[in-house]
């Protein structure tokens, strides 16, 4: 479960940086289809199941809001720094 975790944390952390936040939704529904797969390959029982799901994608939002945060630090440094460039005035 903790592959599961850190995984899905980097992938979220991933497509936060890149996307919005409208691609949790298909992210999900693939957490949980790939959910469905594995369980019969690892002879998982129902419950053992959900609850790697539920941590995937608690993980993965848990990634999206990091990624999403450093992508907005990112840009208000970048505008920060431009902002305190010292202006030319015309004389």
């Amino acid at each position: 479960m903790a592959q599961v975790a850190i995984f899905s944390f980097l992938f979220g952390a991933v497509f936060g940086l890149r996307f919005k936040v409208f691609v949790l939704l298909p992210l999900t529904l693939a957490t949980g289809a790939i959910a469905l797969l594995i369980t019969p390959i690892l002879s998982l029982t129902l419950v053992e199941s959900l609850a790697g799901f539920a941590i995937g994608a608690l993980a993965l939002h848990g990634g999206y809001l990091f990624g999403s945060f450093a992508r907005f630090a990112v840009a208000a440094a970048r505008a920060a720094r431009v902002v305190a460039r010292p202006l030319k005035t015309a004389r």
